[in-house]
């Protein structure tokens, strides 16, 4: 009965002499030959096999294919993280890879997606299928007149992307965005924003907050323009703002910083407690109080509390810039332990204000019942 159902069904590879009825007697098994796919593969051209693995094996990930590709030929991709964008909450990841002659990138929500992204689009262009991320990036003509419909400020592509790698590939600090003026009625908003990288600061206006952002990107990748990647003008900012830096901070580390002892720590507590407890209009007041207003006179809203309260208020304006270029000020609140807080801004006076804002922020939380 073996031997008839074995010739009515025989198996599929014993046409094609892959397999044979090994033994005799009731022992019989049938023996199959290993798959030679990959074999075939090894002698195709890479174009070939490659659209032999993306048809035949949709279930492994685009950077395995790559990967075991072109490691039977004796190379590896390279990839590179070349740009983060969007909301700290929300980044979107840009990666590029390439081997030979050939790139292509590929965005996604985290960096393995937006890996594999790049792998898929690279082998896609190995077989010659589109590439719909490389058209975004390259920029066909509707995808530019789409983007210049979009902003209408006449400048193509994305300029805070392209500011953004050039950081990358400088090895530079990436470029800061400051909010800096918001004008306007409710229907025609001017928006004002700054553009800051080492010592340069260039200014974007809009409609929106991303055109300003645009043209501030797009004016400080022109100004940058005037000097070559290996410019002594810009390793010499550079140069200067670490040795600055080195020069603030280098005692720091040799310096005994006092440790907080039990007498003290009581003491803080102590304090810390009855600020919860007090009471007065002015305090009460301060927990309804809009401290995001644009028009709230926070120093002099900090000096009744201090009059209630009976402490003393002191600023202190600091004669150098902060890195962006700002001024900047200190609030000293004469409590125990004391209380200090920083602002900056602008003008000395709106950095002063920034501070009493910050001020009135750390007492309606340590007041909070």
């Amino acid at each position: 009965m073996i031997n008839n159902h074995m010739q009515q069904y025989p198996h599929p590879s014993m046409a094609s002499g892959e397999g044979r009825i090994q033994g005799s007697g009731p022992k019989k098994r049938y023996w199959t030959a290993k798959p030679r796919k990959n074999v075939i593969a090894d002698h195709m051209s890479l174009v070939e096999a490659a659209r032999l693995e993306m048809a035949v094996v949709p279930s492994k990930t685009p950077v395995t294919i790559l990967q075991e590709l072109l490691s039977k030929r004796g190379t590896a991709p390279k990839y590179e993280l070349v740009q983060i964008e969007g909301a700290i909450h929300e980044p979107t990841f840009r990666y590029r890879v390439a081997f030979g002659d050939t790139v292509a990138s590929g965005t996604g929500r985290s960096k393995k997606e937006a890996k594999h992204a790049a792998a898929k689009n690279i082998l896609d262009k190995l077989v010659g299928n589109p590439v719909v991320d490389e058209a975004n990036l390259n920029g066909t003509a509707d995808a530019q007149c789409q983007i210049l419909r979009n902003y209408d400020d006449k400048i193509p592509g994305n300029p805070i992307g392209t500011l953004q790698e050039m950081c990358m590939a400088r090895r530079w600090p990436p470029p800061t965005y400051e909010m800096t003026s918001e004008e306007g009625p409710p229907h025609e908003r001017q928006f004002t924003i700054a553009c800051v990288l080492l010592k340069y600061r260039e200014i974007g206006t809009g409609k929106s907050k991303k055109s300003a952002k645009r043209q501030a990107a797009n004016k400080m990748w022109e100004k940058l323009q005037e000097y070559p990647p290996d410019s002594s003008q810009l390793t010499l900012d550079i140069g200067q703002r670490v040795g600055s830096a080195s020069a603030r901070y280098g005692d720091l580390k040799n310096s005994k910083i006092s440790t907080l002892t039990t007498p003290h720590s009581q003491k803080v507590s102590m304090f810390h407690k009855n600020l919860k407890q007090s009471t007065g209009v002015k305090l009460t007041e301060l927990h309804t109080a809009p401290l995001n207003g644009a028009d709230f006179d926070f120093v002099q809203f900090l000096q009744e509390i201090a009059t209630e309260q009976q402490f003393e208020v002191t600023y202190v304006d600091i004669e150098e810039k902060s890195l962006n270029g700002m001024c900047q000020c200190l609030v000293q609140l004469s409590t125990f332990p004391v209380a200090v807080c920083h602002g900056s801004a602008e003008t000395s006076k709106e950095a002063q204000a920034a501070a009493a804002q910050n001020a009135l922020e750390y007492l309606r939380i340590m007041t909070k019942k």
